[in-house]
Parts: C-alpha cells; sequence; structure tokens
C-alpha cells in the first residue's frame, strides 16, 4: 500500500500533541485530594491507554486517506448555472444624527451640544467651553480630558457626553468643525 508524505507528518503531529496532553494531565495532578493515583500509574497505565486511542484514530483516519486518494474518486462535474442578474441594492439613508454635518463658524460663534455629540475640528482654532471645572470634552484621540478654556486640537475626534453647557467657542475668524449629534450654535 503506497503511504502519502503527509500522513507521516499528520501522524507525528497527533502523537506529539498526545504526548503534550499527557504531559499536561500529569503535570496538573494533585495527589493531595487522591493519593492512590501515583506517578507508575500514569506513566505505565494511563499514558500508554491515550497512546492506543490516538493510534487507532490515527490508523482510521491513514484507512480513509488511502481510500479517498487511492481509488481515483473525482467530484461530480456541474454544469454551472446561469445566474439571475442581481437587483440594485436599495439606497439606505443614515438615520438623522449618525452623519457629519460641516459647519463653519466665526470668531466668538459659539456651539453647545443638546446631547451627546462627536466634534472634529478641522481648520481653525477653537476652545472648551465648560460649566464645571472638573468636566470638560474628552479627546478620543489621544485620550486626554479637554478642559474650559483649553484649546482643541485639529483632526482629533473629541466628544461632548451630554448636553450640560459644554461645548466650543471659535478662536479664529474662520472654523471648519465636523459635527454628529444634536447641537445649538450661537453666533457672536
Amino acid at each position: 500500500m503506497k503511504k502519502h508524505p503527509g500522513v507521516k507528518w499528520f501522524c507525528g503531529i497527533l502523537a506529539l500533541l498526545s504526548a503534550l496532553t499527557v504531559t499536561v494531565l500529569a503535570a496538573s495532578y494533585d495527589s493531595s485530594e487522591d493519593p492512590i493515583i501515583s506517578l507508575s500509574y500514569l506513566t505505565e497505565v494511563f499514558r500508554p491507554s491515550i497512546v492506543r486511542d490516538y493510534e487507532e484514530k490515527i490508523d482510521v483516519l491513514e484507512a480513509k486517506i488511502e481510500a479517498l486518494s487511492g481509488g481515483g474518486i473525482t467530484p461530480p462535474v456541474t454544469e454551472p448555472e446561469t445566474q439571475p442578474e442581481p437587483e440594485t441594492p436599495p439606497t439606505v439613508q443614515p438615520a438623522a444624527g449618525m452623519t457629519y454635518e460641516v459647519i463653519q463658524m466665526k470668531y466668538g460663534d459659539c456651539l453647545f451640544a443638546a446631547g451627546p455629540i462627536d466634534i472634529l475640528l478641522r481648520a481653525g482654532s477653537a476652545i472648551c467651553i465648560a460649566p464645571d471645572a472638573a468636566q470638560g470634552i474628552s479627546d478620543y484621540t489621544e485620550g486626554v480630558e479637554i478642559y474650559n478654556g483649553e484649546s482643541l486640537t485639529k483632526n482629533h475626534m473629541c466628544l461632548i457626553p451630554r448636553g450640560d453647557g459644554r461645548g466650543i467657542m471659535a478662536t479664529a475668524q474662520s472654523v471648519y468643525i465636523m459635527v454628529r449629534g444634536e447641537y445649538s450654535l450661537v453666533e457672536s
């Protein structure tokens, strides 16, 4: 009977895995709970029974591999089916508040969150407005808190978690921000 090189590798890997399994089982055994089991039992009785079980399984798998490869089995040939033209998927409009809106602000304009909002400063400069000194705006990108009067960093994603008076104020003549969520804009 013709042996395939892949079968030897497969058998070697299975034997290695079996040995590792037995080693782990033997190493993790705590004899304080069951003092009757000894190392000699594990090495002379338990391990050989595990090895024998794996060798039987390997023999069965080798026989299956031999039958499939030596029997000249070929998969059935089927004619390709003609597929119908795919329909054009409907366009899905994102839910309100799920898309970003580009806003242009002028010096002194303020944007206040009406609820949780994401802000991304694209051009110009802006500072944080926070009525509570211990709370500010979360900068996702850098992982820091921006407190009242501190500057936002361009292209950093920021979060105002709720509409409690927190927002931003433009400190340049032309400021562009991207906003996702509900807000109110107070022009200077």
